[in-house]
């Protein structure tokens, strides 16, 4: 399982508007904090690099990058399967 303390980790990284904020909800729009298309890619290759995971081709959709929340079920079900 993905801690989602370690994901949080990782979007602050990518996204610099999260670097000062106490958490990250599930449920935020990443899409508002400066998620867009080619930062999606480069926080996916990160991903994939620290969690030792592969994104299957259904996965790499809108739905999965749209919250924390659904990335990390998808990280999760990534992780177990």
């Amino acid at each position: 399982m993905v801690a989602y303390e370690t994901l949080e980790q990782i979007l602050r990284a990518q996204l610099p508007a999260l670097e000062h904020e106490p958490e990250v909800p599930k449920d935020l729009p990443l899409a508002a904090v400066g998620l867009d298309s080619v930062a999606t890619v480069v926080l996916m290759d990160t991903l994939e690099d620290i969690l030792g995971v592969t994104f299957p081709d259904h996965t790499i959709a809108p739905a999965t990058f749209r919250t924390p929340g659904s990335l990390w079920a998808v990280l999760d079900e990534l992780a177990n399967g």
